[in-house]
């Protein structure tokens, strides 16, 4: 997690200074939505000497986050978030006696944390933004620990005095690594649809 940190830490400083004739402004966001598809797919399933066993992911019911960020001379827009998603997925162990095929459920976490860049375009009150970045770091219970995925965004941004609101749709492209311990990972093709409620300094 320091990690995260000192490399959002950098990229916002070696930014900064190309804009250190605007204006900065500094927010806080609170934002949720939902994926679009399914949210995981199985991993893995294995045969051992008397069972054969399987897991069947549920699609998460929503995600949730928090971001904190710049807004540098009205229009380059940077973040840095947390994504919450929970985790649901059914285990299934068909033993060697046909009548026997036990499931448990199991209940889990994902944290992803994106750093994401945009640009605001038009001007007025409402205006649309495209942009993207990377999920630096990411955590997903039972499956792999995902190396930086891409993301692509846009949407619309309607301003009203120091609050904004911001619906969005997040494209992330998460590479796979099966792994021999993993049971369930992201899909390879995810969009997520949300809105954030974004307070905002004014510009300093």
């Amino acid at each position: 997690m320091k990690t995260v940190l000192w490399i959002f830490l950098v990229i916002l400083f070696s930014v900064m200074p190309a804009f250190a004739q605007g204006t900065v402004q500094i927010e806080a966001t609170a934002y949720g939505g939902a994926p679009v598809y399914d949210s995981l797919k199985s991993a893995f399933c294995c045969t051992t000497g008397t069972a054969f066993v399987s897991y069947r992911p549920d699609s998460a019911s929503y995600v949730a986050g928090l971001s904190s960020g710049v807004v540098l001379n009205d229009r380059l827009h940077v973040t840095f978030g947390a994504v919450y998603m929970p985790v649901s997925f059914v285990r299934r162990s068909t033993t060697c006696c046909p009548i026997a095929s036990p499931e448990t459920t199991e209940h889990g976490t994902s944290w992803e944390f994106p750093l994401l860049a945009d640009y605001r375009w038009l001007k007025g009150s409402v205006r649309p933004f495209s942009g993207g970045g990377l999920i630096l770091v990411s955590r997903l219970t039972r499956g792999p620990d995902q190396a930086p995925a891409p993301v692509v965004s846009g949407g619309v941004e309607w301003v009203h005095n120091a609050f904004a609101i911001r619906p969005e749709v997040r494209y992330i492209y998460s590479p796979q690594r099966p792994g021999s311990d993993v049971a369930v990972q992201r899909p390879e093709n995810q969009f997520q649809i949300l809105i954030g409620f974004t307070f905002r300094t004014k510009p300093l």
